[in-house]
């Protein structure tokens, strides 16, 4: 059966609007209006201008902007660590909780140092921070090895024992490694006018009680211990009074006989029935 003509003329409608839309399309994508299809997708052509450029490994400048904390204090308490961030870090930005752990990460110290201190230190964080290696804080972990680094210092305090022997290091090198503490902190002066060269003049401080003394030392410094002698001696008015300490005691707690200064001052006869000096003239500090 043939069309009618009122569907004949929907079909040419149909038909001729396809045509126009087609023609359209083609018009437009030979004008450039309709961005033609791709070609060779994935090409160095295709790769924007900010991807141009070869990137270089992170400089230690850089690191700094993100860890401002680390590089200000390598900068100031650094020492030889003033390094190539990249030296020590060379792997970074990998820690992922629960998969890769913190430590695993963390630079190790024995790669350039290996056991610097025996096996007895090796948990060098314990006592080093890295970014600051000779900045140590006092406390327990240091304290632990004190007689690995100073064994000199160590065996001082346990053959000549004081009540030095019975503390801590850190209680007295408080604060930090190598703090030296001012005698004054624990100890009464001898004098006024006593310092801190004068107490380690006498004083070794490891073994605070092995008293050794320059000849010149005042008679002063000695009487802090010594009152009672000093006192006798400002007032017996002697020649005695006007000699310094060391002069009879070359050594601490050490006596020189009074012949080692006079010698045969009585004849032999008397010597021999008074062997003691002091049994006539009384003690050093107090002539009679």
């Amino acid at each position: 059966m043939l069309p009618s003509s009122r569907e004949t003329i929907r079909i040419t409608s149909v038909l001729c609007v396809l045509l126009a839309v087609v023609t359209i399309a083609f018009g437009l994508s030979s004008t450039g209006c309709v961005a033609p299809a791709p070609s060779g997708a994935g090409t160095k052509q295709d790769i924007a201008p900010v991807y141009a450029v070869e990137i270089q490994p992170l400089k230690t400048q850089q690191c700094g902007r993100c860890h401002y904390s680390f590089y200000d204090q390598l900068r100031n308490e650094g020492g030889k660590h003033r390094i190539d961030c990249q030296r020590c870090h060379e792997q970074f930005h990998v820690y992922r909780p629960g998969r890769v752990k913190y430590e695993d990460i963390l630079p190790k110290c024995e790669t350039c140092h290996g056991q610097i201190h025996g096996g007895g230190l090796a948990r060098c964080a314990e006592c080093h921070e890295a970014h600051a290696p000779m900045n140590l804080p006092a406390n327990r972990a240091l304290e632990q090895g004190c007689y690995i680094c100073h064994p000199e210092a160590d065996k001082e305090m346990k053959t000549y024992v004081t009540q030095h022997t019975e503390l801590y290091c850190f209680t007295c090198h408080h604060t930090r490694h190598r703090h030296v503490p001012e005698c004054m902190e624990c100890h009464q002066p001898h004098t006024r006018r006593m310092t801190q060269a004068d107490c380690l003049a006498c004083h070794p401080p490891h073994k605070a009680l092995q008293v050794i003394y320059p000849e010149d030392i005042p008679q002063e410094s000695c009487a802090g211990c010594h009152r009672h002698a000093y006192d006798m001696l400002k007032q017996s008015g002697t020649k005695h009074t006007a000699l310094g300490c060391a002069r009879c005691h070359p050594e601490h707690r050490a006596i020189m006989p009074c012949q080692g200064c006079h010698p045969e001052t009585h004849s032999a006869d008397m010597l021999q029935k008074y062997p003691a000096c002091g049994r006539c003239h009384g003690i050093a500090h107090s002539l009679s």
